[in-house]
C-alpha cells in the first residue's frame, strides 16, 4: 500500500457517484480527516448498499479445498507502472462458499461463487498500473469512492457486521486480572483483513486510551472510523461506524500516452479523440469525443492540484474524462505541460466495475470492486447473481469461461470426485472424497487467498489437504504395476511406466506437494500465535 505523505493527505469537496450528496455539516464533525485544516477526501453516501453474497465472517467456505495456482490463473504476476515502478504482484483467486449436495447435484447459491482480482498490495489510480482482467491486462484509470455511515451498530461476540464495503469482526476479548480488552478486526468485502497495514482496534472499559489513543472512546484507520458506546466480552456497541466502499473503477486498453498539441487526434473505432484546445498559462486543456465529424462529447481538463492528489475526489475527477468506452486524463507527471503541449494518457475499449452492477462482459455475474481505506483499490470481484447447479458429468463456467468447475461423481450426499480447470483445460487433482460433503474451495496465493482467509480456515485447509493427499496415495499405490518374481521371463523384460491417473500430472502432483509444505507452515504458525 502506497503511503506517501502525499497520498496520505488526500481531500474532496464533490460527488461523482449518483447515490452519494455532499457532505453535511454532521458527516464532517464525526470524521476525522487525514490531516488539520484538509477536507475529508470522499463524499459521503446518503444509502447504504448491500455487500456480496458471504461477505461476513460467519459464511467462511465450510472444509474447502485448497488449490495453490492453475496455469490460466496467473499467481504472482510482476508489474510496473508508466513510470517504471514495481507495483504490488497481482493474483487470480477463485472463492466457492456454501455449497452443498442437493437431489444428486452439487449446488452453489447466489454469491457463492467469485472471481478475485487479488493483489498484495493497494492498486493506485492515474500511475498508469496495468492489473489482471480474466487474462487481460488493461491498466487501472480512475475509481469513485464514498463513505457510509451507519448509526448504532451493535457487533455481537464472534459476529461481524458489513459497512459500506468494509466488515467489522468483533475477534476476541483478552483477560488479565481484572482488565478485559476487546479486539476488533477490520476486513473488506473480499476478506482481506487490515491487521497488517492498521493494526487491529482494541477497546477497554476501564483502560482509557489504551489502542492509539482511542481505546476508550473510538477507533481511526483512515476513512474506516467509529465512535463506541459499550465495550464487553459480549458485544461492542458504536454511536456511529463508516467504512469507505469503493463505488466504480475504471480500466482501459492503452491508446496513448505523451504531449500533445491542439488539434492532435487519435482513432478509436467510430470514434475520435482530439485536442480542441490548450491554455497552459491557466493549466487546462480541452478534450474533444467526435463521431461522424460531429463533437458528441467535450470536457476542459485542469487544472493540476498537486497537493491534494491523487486520492482526493475533486481534484482527481477534475483532470479524468469518460465517455462511451474511451476516457484519459491530463497527467501531472513528471509535468503537465511543457512546450505548449498537454501531457495526455488516453484509453480505449474500457471496462468498468460498478458495485453491485452486471459485469458488462459476462452478465451472469455481478460486479464488487474492493476498497483501501487509503483510497486505493484493492481489487475487484464477479460474483455468481443466479443459484448454479452442476449434476455429475457436467461443468459450471466461471465469468467469460475463464475457469470451470466440473463435478464427475457424486456418491449420495458426498462429492466423490470433482475438480477445477482452467479455460485451455488445465485442471487440479481429484479435490471430492468419502468425506466432502461440498465444492468449497480456496484457490490462489494473494493478500486474500493466501494470508488473510488462512486466520479463519486454515485448519480446515491443512486437514483437508492431508486428505486429499492420502488419497493421491492410495490411488498411486493401486496403479503401481505389480513386480514380477525374480528370475522370471517377465523380469528381464523391460515394460514401459503405466499412465498417470487421470488429473495426477507430475506438475500437480508437485503442486500439491507445496502446498502441502505451505499448509504444514500455516499451521505451525497457528500453533505458535495461540501458544503465545
Amino acid at each position: 500500500m502506497h503511503k506517501t505523505a502525499r497520498f496520505l493527505v488526500a481531500a474532496a469537496l464533490g460527488c461523482a457517484v449518483p447515490f452519494a450528496a455532499p457532505l453535511t455539516a454532521g458527516a464532517e464533525s464525526r470524521l476525522t480527516p487525514l490531516a488539520p485544516g484538509v477536507p475529508i477526501a470522499h463524499p459521503v453516501a446518503t444509502q447504504d448498499l448491500p455487500p456480496p453474497p458471504f461477505s461476513l465472517v460467519a459464511d467462511r467456505p465450510v472444509n474447502p479445498a485448497y488449490v495453490p495456482g492453475l496455469p490460466g490463473l496467473k499467481q504472482g504476476v510482476a508489474v510496473k507502472d508508466d513510470f517504471g515502478l514495481n507495483r504490488p504482484p497481482k493474483f487470480d483467486s477463485v472463492l466457492i462458499r456454501k455449497s452443498r449436495v442437493e437431489n444428486g447435484e452439487v449446488v452453489i447459491p447466489p454469491g457463492g461463487l467469485a472471481y478475485l482480482e487479488d493483489t498484495w498490495g493497494g492498486e493506485t489510480a492515474l500511475r498508469g498500473e496495468p492489473l489482471p482482467v480474466l487474462g487481460r491486462m488493461p491498466t487501472y484509470i480512475d475509481y469513485d469512492m464514498s463513505i457510509v455511515i451507519k448509526e448504532d451498530v451493535t457487533i455481537p461476540a464472534g459476529g461481524s457486521v458489513a459497512v459500506g464495503g468494509q466488515v467489522y469482526h468483533y475477534f476476541a476479548t483478552v483477560g488479565h486480572e481484572r482488565t478485559a480488552n476487546h479486539a476488533m478486526h477490520v476486513r473488506t468485502i473480499a476478506g482481506q483483513d487490515w491487521e497488517w497495514a492498521f493494526g487491529a482496534p482494541v477497546f477497554s472499559a476501564n483502560q482509557p486510551g489504551w489502542w492509539a489513543g482511542q481505546g476508550a472512546s473510538g477507533f481511526t484507520q483512515l476513512y474506516n472510523q467509529g465512535k463506541i458506546r459499550e465495550a464487553g466480552p459480549q458485544k461492542l456497541v458504536f454511536d456511529w461506524i463508516s467504512g469507505v466502499r469503493t463505488d466504480r473503477m475504471l480500466a482501459g486498453e492503452r491508446l496513448f500516452a505523451g504531449l500533445a498539441a491542439s488539434g492532435d487526434s487519435w482513432p478509436s473505432g467510430t470514434k475520435t479523440i482530439r485536442v480542441a484546445g490548450i491554455d497552459e498559462a491557466a493549466g487546462t486543456v480541452t478534450v474533444a469525443v467526435l463521431e461522424g465529424g460531429k463533437t458528441v462529447f467535450e470536457k476542459t481538463l485542469g487544472p493540476i492540484q498537486p497537493q491534494r492528489l491523487i486520492e482526493d475526489t475533486a481534484a482527481r475527477k477534475a483532470l479524468v474524462f469518460e465517455h462511451d468506452g474511451v476516457a484519459g486524463f491530463l497527467s501531472p507527471w513528471p509535468e503537465g505541460f511543457k512546450d505548449g503541449k498537454a501531457n495526455l494518457k488516453l484509453y480505449d475499449r474500457t471496462i468498468v466495475f460498478e458495485y453491485g452492477k452486471p459485469y458488462q462482459f459476462d452478465g451472469r455475474f455481478t460486479a464488487y470492486p474492493v476498497g483501501c481505506p487509503t483510497g486505493h483499490n484493492f481489487g475487484f470481484m464477479l460474483v455468481n447473481r443466479d443459484e448454479i447447479r452442476i449434476r455429475p458429468g457436467q461443468k459450471a463456467e466461471g465469468p467469460e469461461g475463464f475457469f470451470r468447475v466440473a463435478v464427475n461423481r457424486i456418491d449420495g450426499d458426498k462429492v466423490a470426485d470433482w475438480h477445477i480447470e482452467d479455460k485451455d483445460g488445465n485442471r487440479s487433482i481429484n479435490l471430492g472424497g468419502p468425506a466432502v460433503a461440498n465444492v468449497d474451495l480456496v484457490l490462489g496465493q494473494g493478500r486474500v487467498a493466501g494470508q488473510a482467509i488462512l486466520k479463519d480456515v486454515g485448519r480446515a485447509l491443512l486437514n483437508r489437504g492431508y486428505q486429499a493427499a492420502a488419497l493421491l496415495t492410495r490411488a498411486s499405490a493401486q496403479a503401481a504395476p505389480v513386480p514380477p518374481a525374480a528370475g522370471s521371463a517377465q523380469a528381464a523384460t523391460v515394460s514401459a511406466p503405466p499412465p498417470p491417473a487421470p488429473g495426477l500430472s507430475t506438475g500437480l502432483i508437485a503442486a500439491l506437494a507445496i502446498a502441502g509444505l505451505a499448509m504444514g507452515a500455516i499451521g505451525f504458525e497457528l500453533g505458535r500465535r495461540r501458544g503465545a
